[in-house]
């Protein structure tokens, strides 16, 4: 019984922080700059990953170090920036920020663009509870007038020490008319105690 119960706080968390992602982010902030429109302006493309053989350029996403707060994130079940870094500090060696994420909590990005044809998203990961857990991510899909649909982005893995997510296809079976994506994290049991930092985003935006 306490199993179920606690399968639907999480339900509950996620849905909430859904509907404040459908109502509150409609018309998304005037500093996103990242939307169709904008001219999708990511900062200068890097290679976070290559000592994993990853060789994709990536840019970071709005807020995705953490060294800010979370700029355009919505957060909710008390996800929050703590102080501790993913230990590759791959954006600058000064960074010493990450976002927790706790059972119940769910955190979601500011939206993107991307290109359908190569959505990929990459980001670091912690987890300190049990190695059994694993961090659920959410595709939102929007299109200029509001959320288009909902599908489930995969799961990660990850142990006490930091590590790179997956290379995930965030895009991939994106409904007709989508102009824009979010992504939303949470744990998808109550054994793990969730952290993420430095969130990238491999575009192919403006790309010959």
């Amino acid at each position: 019984m306490a199993n179920r119960g606690t399968a639907r706080r999480l339900r509950c968390a996620l849905l909430g922080a859904l509907a404040l992602l459908a109502v509150g982010s409609a018309a998304p902030a005037s500093n996103a700059g990242i939307l169709p429109g904008s001219g999708c302006n990511y900062p200068p493309a890097i290679h976070p990953f290559v000592p994993w053989s990853d060789f994709a350029s990536y840019a970071l996403m709005q807020g995705g170090s953490f060294e800010n707060g979370a700029s355009g994130w919505l957060l909710a079940g008390g996800a929050r920036v703590v102080t501790g870094n993913e230990s590759y500090r791959v954006t600058a060696a000064t960074d010493s920020h990450s976002l927790a994420i706790p059972t119940g909590g769910a955190a979601t990005t500011p939206p993107f663009c991307v290109s359908l044809t190569r959505p990929t998203i990459r980001f670091f990961a912690s987890n300190n509870g049990s190695s059994a857990s694993r961090l659920r991510v959410k595709v939102v899909f929007r299109s200029v007038l509001g959320v288009l649909g909902i599908l489930d982005g995969g799961t990660v893995a990850a142990g006490s020490a930091w590590q790179p997510s997956p290379i995930m296809l965030a895009t991939l079976n994106a409904p007709l008319g989508s102009s824009s994506v979010q992504l939303t994290f949470f744990p998808s049991d109550n054994t793990g105690s969730w952290r993420i930092d430095d969130v990238y985003v491999d575009p192919w935006v403006d790309r010959g």
